[in-house]
């Protein structure tokens, strides 16, 4: 970037700012209008083949324009004052009635003096008036339908904005949630193993309190932010791991296949650990010999497609109902669905024994 570029943005929003600048363009745009009718009516005389006065045309054009542009504010004014929508319609309904009737005279009447001050013979004011009544009517409603269709908008922004908002607010009070959740419940079972080590085994329970430390260490330097890369996902599961292959041995293994080139996309935080927390105490712990568990990621099109899976016991069809699932699978779907708008989770069982839950992110 240019590194006069803030300056003229800085410089430009300043002057966009600018109450003085503001009128001077308001008074440009109407001017402008009034010049393109002036063109219109000049084309007119020249395709009637009459010598077209240029200079008059203007002046009787202008006038026109100009008392808009003085009517115009006191008329969106009244239009939001008063809107044509909400309990009091019919209230509203017939002060625009009485506002348009005034309108009609006071355009009359300033397109009067325009004219007489740039040195234009109006005629007869009852004549200007009928002249000018069809177009006064339907500039007045113009002008207080877009107000309200600007007020209409202006709440459905406002609505937007708050509702996203709020979203915010759920999905960070659900992270919150979630890890105020999965501390003690972890601690809990790690510190109940750690103190089973300690007469049996004192090496494993040494390796379960370095490995426990270092994921302590790792989730204090979490930033709190809702989406975290990929990449750092998988460290934080992978501490997990070490600590439940400490715990359970030989009858835990892990298969970790994360492809080239997925590691900066960005998943929302704490998406690994419940999934694969709920296959190992679900499916491998409920084995009696060695178990596997499969942690993957990889594109297919737009997608960044999470799967971990298990061979635990064969599962319930109740477990598989969504209704059924447990709390960490149901505030991972509920994360998901409300961060990308649709159904993101799947849970579904292998054929060989225990299940396999799909998750699919844009990336």
């Amino acid at each position: 970037m240019h590194p006069g570029g803030g300056v003229v943005s800085t410089t430009v929003s300043r002057l966009a700012s600018s109450r003085p600048l503001q009128v001077v363009l308001y008074v440009l745009v109407w001017t402008l209008l009034g010049m393109i009718s002036a063109l219109q009516n000049l084309m007119v005389y020249a395709a009637r083949g009459d010598e077209p006065p240029i200079g008059l045309v203007v002046r009787v054009a202008l006038p026109t324009w100009y008392a808009w542009a003085i009517l115009a504010p006191a008329i969106w004014w009244t239009a939001r004052r008063y809107p044509l929508d909400g309990e009091n319609r019919l209230h509203n309904l017939a002060i625009h009635a009485a506002a348009n009737a005034v309108v009609v005279l006071a355009a009359a009447a300033l397109v009067t003096m325009v004219r007489r001050a740039l040195g234009v013979a109006s005629g007869n004011w009852t004549l200007q008036l009928m002249g000018s009544l069809n177009t006064v009517l339907i500039g007045y409603w113009v002008i207080v339908l877009g107000a309200h269709a600007y007020g209409a908008y202006r709440r459905h922004r406002e609505a937007s904005l708050r509702a996203a908002a709020l979203s915010g607010e759920l999905a960070r009070s659900r992270l919150e949630a979630l890890r105020a959740q999965l501390h003690p419940h972890f601690l809990f079972n790690t510190m109940n193993a750690i103190s089973a080590f300690v007469r049996e085994s004192p090496e494993k329970a040494e390796t379960m309190l370095a490995d426990l430390a270092e994921l302590l260490r790792f989730s204090m330097e979490d930033s709190g932010e809702p989406l975290v890369p990929l990449a750092r996902e998988v460290a934080f599961v992978q501490r997990y791991l070490a600590i439940q292959q400490t715990r359970l041995g030989d009858r835990l293994q892990v298969s970790l296949e994360i492809a080239d080139g997925v590691n900066d996309v960005l998943v929302p935080a704490l998406l690994l650990q419940p999934l694969v927390e709920n296959a190992v105490e679900h499916g491998i712990a409920r084995r009696r010999g060695p178990g596997r568990l499969w942690v993957r990621a990889a594109r297919e099109g737009d997608e960044l497609v999470v799967t971990v899976a298990d061979d635990g016991p064969p599962v319930a069809p109740e477990a598989l109902d969504p209704e059924g699932w447990r709390i960490g699978l149901r505030n991972t779907r509920d994360r998901l669905k409300q961060r990308y708008g649709s159904e993101r989770l799947r849970l579904s069982p292998r054929p060989e024994g225990g299940v396999e839950v799909e998750v699919r992110i844009p990336s």
